[in-house]
């Protein structure tokens, strides 16, 4: 989201310069060390990604049964104390 608000933010800033007559501001050049960097760069697959589903990458969804198991396996922190409570409905 904060790349949103930027964009928004920077586009304002080019229509307010535009209405009151502000010249454009120049295109800053790409620093060298940046350019280096991606010259060497190697992509890798995500670190703790398991599943290709939306709860795998933060979207919402309805959580079924294999959705649970894969959930479970993959974050289990957001199951403790569920077991418990389980427990207690049933007793």
């Amino acid at each position: 989201m904060e790349g949103a608000t930027l964009a928004g933010k920077l586009a304002a800033e080019v229509i307010a310069n535009l209405a009151i007559g502000n010249p454009d501001k120049p295109i800053k050049e790409i620093q060298q060390h940046v350019i280096d960097a991606a010259r060497v760069h190697v992509a890798k697959d995500p670190v703790g990604i398991k599943g290709d589903g939306p709860i795998a990458f933060g979207g919402g969804y309805t959580i079924g049964k294999e959705e649970e198991e894969l959930l479970r396996e993959s974050d289990p922190a957001q199951f403790e104390g569920a077991v418990e409570k389980k427990e207690a409905v049933a007793a």
